[in-house]
Parts: structure tokens; sequence; C-alpha cells
């Protein structure tokens, strides 16, 4: 059987669709995926146990790139299509089963999924490989705890500020013993925060994360204790993971994108999402500094996080 997703290319909708993706597998044995999805996003699924192809999409002008996916997809008898982005293409193509998912934003995105597909209780899987589990397993240490940092995020308005989150690592350091920082993000993100966040602090305390790839940062995750970060894809990656999870939310919802179960937690600034709403956002100013540092220590120490 073979099945062709058709997924979103951000990495965190790809990470929120990954339980349907499993359901499909389980449901079909033998089967056989292919996945159009963007350059980014096409890490998730390279350790995918029923991988045949990936192909990734290359933007061209007019968008055209729907042409040559069209031209890679066409000759192909398909099984099922699952679009994931509600594109023309997987009405061109030809398949026995089509299902073409659409977004409504009175749910949350993973309930969205399950309500759409008629499926309960997913559960989201980052597939990892044994040459990175080897490199964690190398990496840590069973005499200390890692928090996973995630400083970044494609949007300025719901960045914390690294000065905020250089402030909050020395108050986790001093209130708890052997603690050690893993610093996640791309390559750029670490050239934009690392000074700021490792500022006047034992670079003894870091391991640099920045830039490696989403399934390796996975597997770090599955052996890591706690991440704290903005509202992003690696938040879901964190999640997904099965990491306990605290996420920072100002003018994005976190009624549609924050995780509130299994040791997940959303800190909001002090303005709501309909807040911002109602407010003319500049593109190049952070809204998240009215979260305080203490708030997100408290609450580690409340909930027995670490």
């Amino acid at each position: 059987m073979k099945i062709l997703i058709i997924s979103s290319n951000l990495i965190g909708d790809t990470i929120l669709s990954t339980g349907i993706v499993d359901y499909f597998k389980n449901n079909n044995k033998n089967s056989k995926f292919t996945f159009i999805i963007g350059p980014s996003a096409s890490q998730i699924y390279k350790n995918f146990p029923a991988l045949e192809r990936i192909i990734v999409i290359k933007k061209r002008k007019f968008n055209l790139h729907w042409f040559d996916m069209y031209s890679q997809c066409k000759k192909t008898k398909w099984d099922i299509i699952i679009d994931l982005r509600s594109s023309l293409l997987s009405y061109l193509l030809k398949t026995k089963k089509r299902f073409i998912f659409k977004k409504d934003k009175k749910y949350h995105h993973i309930d969205q999924l399950n309500k759409y597909f008629k499926i309960q209780n997913t559960s989201l899987n980052i597939y990892t490989n044994k040459e990175e589990e080897d490199i964690v397993k190398k990496d840590l240490s069973l005499n200390n705890k890692y928090i996973v940092i995630f400083p970044g995020g494609n949007w300025t308005p719901k960045i914390w500020s690294s000065e905020m989150y250089n402030d909050l690592i020395k108050k986790i350091s001093n209130k708890f013993s052997n603690i050690k920082f893993i610093l996640v993000g791309s390559q750029s993100e670490k050239d934009k925060y690392y000074k700021e966040i490792t500022k006047n602090i034992d670079e003894n305390y870091f391991i640099d994360l920045f830039g490696k790839s989403i399934t390796l940062t996975s597997a770090y995750m599955k052996k890591s204790n706690l991440f704290i970060g903005n509202d992003s894809g690696l938040m879901h990656l964190s999640f997904a993971s099965g990491l306990k999870t605290i996420s920072l939310f100002g003018p994005t919802n976190d009624k549609l994108y924050g995780h509130s179960k299994n040791d997940c937690f959303v800190i909001r600034t002090k303005e709501t999402f309909g807040d911002f709403n109602k407010m003319d956002i500049n593109p190049k100013k952070s809204y998240m500094n009215s979260i305080e540092s203490n708030k997100v220590l408290d609450l580690i120490i409340e909930n027995k996080l670490l």
C-alpha cells in the first residue's frame, strides 16, 4: 500500500500531525509512505520506519513548485492521500481514498486533527535512530538533571528576552544542584542569543545543541528533565518527545497551540491573546517581558518539575 502525506512546511504543525501519520502506519501494515514537505520539517521523518521517499518542496516563483510535485507523483498509484495543507495537488492525483484536512481555529490543533480523522488519543512521536541515541548516552550523565532551553522563534513579538533566560538560568542554578542546560535551536539563533543567555555563567553549565538536527535534539529531549521555551516548533518537539514542558505565550494563541497535559504548563503574559488581537503589533518588538523569571521558577518548585 502506498500512502502520500502532503505535509505542512512548518515544523510545529508537522510535529503535531505525527500522531495521525502513526495511526495510518499502524493500521495499514506493510504500507510505504511518501512525504511532500518543506526543507526544515523534512528532518522529522528521516527515521520514519515505513518511509519510502521524502520529496522536499523547493519553492519557485508563481507557485511552480507545485507543478514539480505533481510531476513527481502523478504516475504513482496511490492508495491513500492525506493532505494536511488543503492543497490543490491532492485533488489532481489519482487515489483510492483521499483525506483533506482544513484548519478550524475553534479547537486545539491536535483536537482538530483527531476530530477530522475520527481518532481518539493519538500520541505524537518523533523517531530517533541508534546513532543519535548513542551520542546522547555518551554525553549525558545520570548524576545530572538537564533542562532544555529554546530562546528563539520565527516571530520577534513572541520571544522572551535573552536577559530573562539568563536571569532564570542563574536562579535555577542557585536553587538546584547538579543542573545542566541544553541550548537548542538553529545556528542563526545561536548567533543571535547565545552570548546574552550564557553571560556571566560558567560554560560548564551548558551543552550547546544549536544547529543540530531535529531528531538529534529530540533524542536529547527524551533523556532530559524539563523544557522551557517560547511558543515554537521546538516547544512541540519537547511535548512530542515526552518531556515536561513549560511554554511561554504572549501574542500567540495558547488555546490552539499550548500544551497543558502530562506535566506540561503554559505561562502567559499579563495580556490575554484577545488583548493582543486589539493591538497594532510591532513585528520588531518583543511583547513577552511581563513574564517574570520568578514566575517560571515558582512553577518549577510548586509542581516539583526537577
